[in-house]
């Protein structure tokens, strides 16, 4: 079994494998991006407060992008909101997703938000083995898709 390596994206070729990375993820959901998503998410990939790519063996798989949380755009000293999560669907079930959000949750943050769609039964798995519970809030996207609230606290 490769080892996974998370490390910090920091420059442009590595914000192009995330992107990659991305595009797989939502092919496989079959969710293609449009030019004007695609355009948002290498902004918020050139944009991100704190980016992580991680790698299967050699190969690109995951990412994951992460802001200060904000509470009616305010910023909450101490948390951090996971704007995005993605893997290769090739290594589905390699726990590349589990490193990136455990990358991310032994950093100084005293607490996580997610949000994902409700029909995301992956993504669900994800953060609940990561300690994320369900807030119970939930929203609608412009699409007509649900969403969901996830959040986790160190213990």
């Amino acid at each position: 079994m490769p080892r996974i390596i998370v490390t910090e994206i920091e420059n442009d070729e590595q914000r192009d494998l995330a992107l990659d990375v991305w595009r797989a993820a939502n092919v496989a959901s079959r969710r293609p991006a449009t030019e004007a998503r695609l355009r948002r998410v290498r902004e918020k990939l050139a944009a991100a407060e704190l980016g992580l790519l991680a790698h299967y063996g050699s190969r690109p798989a995951g990412m994951l992008l992460a802001e200060t949380y904000l509470v009616e755009g305010v910023p909450l000293p101490g948390y951090a909101h996971i704007s995005m999560v993605f893997v290769d669907p090739a290594v589905w079930g390699s726990h590349v997703g589990t490193e990136l959000v455990r990358d991310i949750q032994a950093r100084d943050w005293e607490g996580l938000s997610a949000w994902t769609r409700t029909d995301n039964r992956r993504a669900q798995r994800l953060f609940e083995r990561s300690g994320f519970t369900d807030t119970g809030n939930r929203s609608t996207l412009h699409d007509g898709d649900e969403i969901m609230q996830l959040a986790w606290a160190r213990p």
